[in-house]
C-alpha cells in the first residue's frame, strides 16, 4: 500500500539533512496557462452558483499559497481586482518569474483563450467545468485594457515589498500581524489546504480577514500525494508509521477529508455556498480509518478532491 520511496525518504531523513530530499519550487503555478485555467475555473463557478455577478464584485484577493508564481492572483488583475495580498509559508518565487509570467498572461488574454484543459498538463485540474470557453459575458476586456493591466502588474512587482504596492507577498504569513488586511472580497487557495497543520486558526484568520459578505474559494485535494498506490490509502496508515513517511517530506499533510474542512469553515462563521466534489472509488470499505481525532462521514471515503466556496 505504502510506495517505496516516500518510506525510503522517511527512513533517510532521520540521518540525512532533510534538504537533500526537498525539491525546488512548490511544483504548482510555474506556467503561465495554469495560472490563467487556474484563476477562470474559479471565476466562472463563483459566477455560476450565484456569488458574484460581475468581476467588479473582486477588488481586493488574497491567496493562500500561491507558490512558484504569484500568477493566480495576476491572471485576477487582469479581470479586475485591483489589490493583491499573496500568504505563504516558504518563499518560493521571484520578481524574475512573475514577470515572465506577467507577460506570458497578457497573450493569453489578448487573445481570450479558452479556459486550458484536456491535455496532460491539465487532466487533473479542478474545479471542473461544464463549459471552458473563455468567458466572454462575465470577464470584458480589451486588447488597451490588456496593455494597460500588464504595465502596472509590471510596475507593482518592480515595488514588490513596498508597502505602497498593490501586490503585497507576505512569507511567512502564520503568526504575523498583516496590518490592515481587511476587507477582502475573496482568498482562494489552489491545492493548499490539505497542508494546513491548524486549519481552524487558518479558516479563522481568512473570516477576520474577509469584509462582510466576503467569499472564501478553497479547491482542496485530499489525496495521498504519492504516499500509497490508492488515492485514499494514506487515510488508513497508522500514526508510527505515517509520521516516518512524513519526516522526509517538504510540505505537512493533515490528512484530513471533506467534513473537517466544512466544520471548521462553519466554526468560524463562513456559511457554506457551493461544492464541487470529484468522486473517486472506496478502496477500503472494510478497514478502519487511523487519523487520529478525526470521525470520517459516508462522503469522506469517496470525494478525493472537492471545491469549497462560503460566504462571511
Amino acid at each position: 500500500m505504502i510506495n517505496a520511496y516516500p518510506l525510503v525518504r522517511g527512513l533517510a531523513s532521520y540521518i540525512v539533512p532533510q534538504k537533500f530530499f526537498k525539491r525546488p519550487g512548490s511544483g504548482g503555478t510555474f506556467s503561465s496557462e495554469y495560472c490563467y485555467s487556474v484563476w477562470l475555473r474559479h471565476l466562472v463557478q463563483l459566477n455560476n452558483c450565484g456569488l458574484i455577478t460581475s468581476v467588479h464584485d473582486i477588488r481586493n484577493l488574497a491567496e493562500i499559497g500561491p507558490g512558484d508564481s504569484l500568477g493566480i492572483g495576476l491572471a485576477a488583475m487582469y479581470t479586475g481586482a485591483e489589490n493583491y495580498y499573496a500568504f505563504d509559508v516558504i518563499k518560493h518565487t521571484s520578481k524574475e518569474k512573475n514577470k515572465s509570467i506577467n507577460d506570458e498572461l497578457l497573450q493569453l488574454f489578448k487573445e481570450k483563450k479558452d479556459i486550458p484543459n484536456g491535455t496532460h498538463q491539465f487532466r487533473n485540474t479542478n474545479p471542473v467545468l461544464n463549459n471552458y470557453q473563455f468567458p466572454a459575458d462575465l470577464v470584458s476586456i480589451t486588447t488597451e485594457d490588456c496593455n494597460d493591466r500588464h504595465q502596472r502588474i509590471e510596475k507593482y512587482l518592480n515595488d514588490l515589498g513596498s508597502k505602497d504596492s498593490a501586490i503585497q507577498y507576505v512569507v511567512p504569513w502564520m503568526g504575523q500581524k498583516h496590518g490592515n488586511v481587511y476587507d477582502i472580497d475573496l482568498i482562494i487557495s489552489q491545492a493548499v489546504m490539505e497542508h494546513v497543520d491548524d486549519i481552524e486558526f487558518a479558516y479563522a484568520e481568512m473570516q477576520r480577514w474577509l469584509k462582510p459578505g466576503g467569499i472564501v474559494s478553497h479547491q482542496i485535494d485530499f489525496k495521498a500525494h504519492e504516499m500509497t498506490k490508492d488515492w485514499d490509502g494514506h487515510f488508513y496508515i497508522q500514526p508510527f508509521m505515517w509520521n516516518i513517511l512524513a519526516h522526509g517530506r517538504k510540505y505537512p499533510m493533515n490528512r484530513l477529508p471533506l467534513s473537517p474542512h466544512i466544520e471548521a469553515m462553519e466554526k468560524v462563521g463562513l456559511t457554506i455556498k457551493n461544492i464541487v466534489p470529484v468522486i473517486s472509488k472506496n478502496n477500503f470499505a472494510d478497514r478502519q480509518t487511523s487519523v487520529p481525532g478525526t470521525v470520517f462521514k459516508t462522503d469522506d471515503f469517496t470525494i478525493s478532491s472537492a471545491l469549497i466556496q462560503a460566504v462571511k
